[in-house]
């Protein structure tokens, strides 16, 4: 016992004493470029000892400065102990143009500059005003066929949204058009005619498949808004009103040229820019008689899917055996659109020794940005293969052994592994196949759903559930634990927003929600930490008599949870 105490203490000092990870600040924006009166998220990551706060003023001459939180973590791996610290900061640009975000510096660290492009306010849409509108736009709206489209929608607030508030997708009559959803929600805060407001933005590529003119669709928003308010005789205990209302938004005209005549026929590739490479296995390629070497050909479009750029097989090659694999496509989407990657790997085998050409490999395409066709190469490639290794030849005298029959080989190792170790095998077996089923019955008694009677948790147990959840740092499962508990908490009126539950609690859980909400907006979850919002909810969670929740129908979510 005494030496097992030792042996721990002397771990835990070892585990103290280990050296931190060499500190470095890192900082990133969220969005870029970005529009006058629109606000950006500039992120700093501290990984490593280093104390104090970020020196902010230098951002203080080009940037407004709305707001900023922290958040830190501990990792500890293989007796390695690494310490993060990430700060997010909102900021709001002063002018247009190109502006830098200048180093900025923390303990004797300092990040690296970064260069934002801040494009002029764009100018409201006819039917722009009020407390909620929507604007579309479409970037470039003459383009080629099958060339990217980038489609962007906004919905501008002033007021809470209820949840199952809904956006369409773009849609466009008459025109045949591929469209993909360019990763999620982004949030931010704007000024338009001198109003503050919080904009939802989803971005879209759009891919026209025949020539013509056309007109988008309106996007529709539906859902419920939420309004403070309540006269003196108005029944509103919970201060809020909400109401129903459907949005659309106005049509953006499109016009979609052909392929020009002066483009190649074989392969109609309209991007922005295109980019073919090779690698080898062995570089520089090395090429035997009999040994085999991979060759892998990359093709990366910006502006198309993978699956429209052209196959990189290749024709035979006298004196190769070529062996194709099956290319992996992968498509990147961004902020700027998608970009297509096609990967080719081939694995060459050399039937004979001298020299061998590998042909030029050319791959035609449109520069949709200076409206000319444009050549990708690889140039050829010449390469003398070598003979390959001879086998030695047998001294005089040696005769081989002789071979066993497969028959008596097989005998032979039955009578070595006869014996007790077959029944220990076997034993050991059936008990581990004994474990399995026992966990498998046991996972499934406790995902067996409960009883229809038994269905309405109750508010201890949404509350248990609440805490898991908040210390696993689970913002979108939080999110659903609070409604469950505020429906069954106030079945006749339940709050339909965390912003509205929010203003029902005291000051520090209201923050915690509404930081909450921040998080889910932006798509910030990974950073949420979620003991604030435990320890302010069991110390001021508002009391009341519980009573079972009425039945609501489910609608999609405006941002998912």
């Amino acid at each position: 016992m005494v030496s097992l105490r030792r042996f721990l203490l002397i771990c835990t000092l070892a585990l103290l004493a280990a050296p931190p990870a060499l500190a470095s600040l890192r900082a990133t924006v969220d969005r870029n470029p970005v529009a006058m009166n629109e606000s950006f998220t500039l992120s700093l990551q501290s990984d490593g000892s280093a104390g104090g706060e970020p020196d902010l003023s230098v951002l203080r001459r080009d940037f407004d400065v709305l707001g900023q939180s922290k958040s830190s973590s501990i990792q500890i791996i293989n007796g390695q102990t690494s310490r993060s610290v990430q700060w997010q900061i909102s900021l709001m640009p002063k002018r247009s143009g190109q502006l830098q975000i200048p180093a900025i510096s923390l303990g004797g660290q300092s990040s690296q500059p970064i260069v934002l492009t801040v494009n002029a306010a764009s100018q409201p849409q006819a039917a722009s005003g009020g407390d909620l509108f929507l604007e579309v736009s479409a970037k470039p709206q003459v383009a080629y066929v099958e060339q990217q489209i980038i489609f962007t929608v906004r919905l501008y607030r002033k007021v809470d949204l209820g949840n199952g508030s809904t956006l369409s997708a773009p849609s466009f009559p008459k025109m045949d058009a591929l469209v993909e959803r360019l990763g999620g929600d982004r949030s931010f805060q704007t000024l338009r005619n001198g109003q503050a407001y919080s904009v939802i933005e989803r971005r879209y590529a759009v891919y026209p498949q025949k020539s013509g003119q056309f007109r988008s669709a309106p996007v529709v928003f539906d859902g419920d808004v939420i309004e403070g308010g309540g006269g003196f005789f108005s029944f509103d205990p919970f201060g809020q009103n909400s109401r129903h209302l459907r949005l659309t938004s106005q049509s953006v005209d499109l016009s979609v040229k052909p392929m020009p005549a002066g483009a190649s026929a074989s392969q109609w590739l309209p991007a922005s820019k295109l980019l073919l490479t090779e690698q080898w296995s062995d570089n520089p390629p090395k090429l035997t008689v009999g040994d085999p070497i991979t060759r892998t050909l990359t093709l990366t479009a910006t502006g198309l899917t993978a699956a429209q750029l052209p196959s990189l097989a290749g024709q035979p090659i006298a004196g190769l055996k070529l062996y194709p694999d099956q290319p992996t496509l992968k498509d990147g989407p961004d902020d700027q659109g998608i970009t297509g990657t096609r990967v080719q790997k081939i694995a060459i085998i050399p039937t004979r020794a001298g020299k061998v050409t590998l042909p030029a490999i050319e791959v035609k395409w449109w520069n949709v940005t200076k409206d000319q066709e444009e050549v990708a190469i690889l140039p050829a490639r010449s390469i003398t293969v070598l003979p390959g290794a001879r086998q030695p030849a047998a001294p005089p005298g040696f005769s081989p052994p002789p071979q066993i029959p497969a028959a008596q080989d097989t005998a032979a190792g039955s009578q070595v592994s006869a014996g007790w170790w077959p029944w220990l095998a076997l034993t050991l077996g059936l008990g581990w196949l004994a474990t399995l089923i026992a966990w498998a019955w046991r996972t499934r008694e406790k995902s067996r759903p409960e009883k229809s009677g038994d269905t309405e948790e109750p508010l201890r147990q949404l509350e248990r559930q609440l805490n898991r959840d908040c210390l696993a740092n689970d913002a979108s499962r939080a999110k659903t634990r609070l409604q469950a508990w505020a429906k069954r908490r106030w079945p006749t009126r339940p709050p339909t927003s965390l912003t509205a539950l929010a203003r029902l609690c005291d000051p520090e859980l209201a923050e915690a929600l509404n930081e909450l909400e921040r998080v889910l907006y932006s798509g910030a979850e990974s950073g949420w930490r979620g003991e604030r919002l435990w320890r302010a909810f069991s110390q001021h969670r508002p009391a009341g008599k519980e009573n079972r929740p009425e039945q609501a129908s489910p609608l999609v979510p405006l941002y998912r949870s």
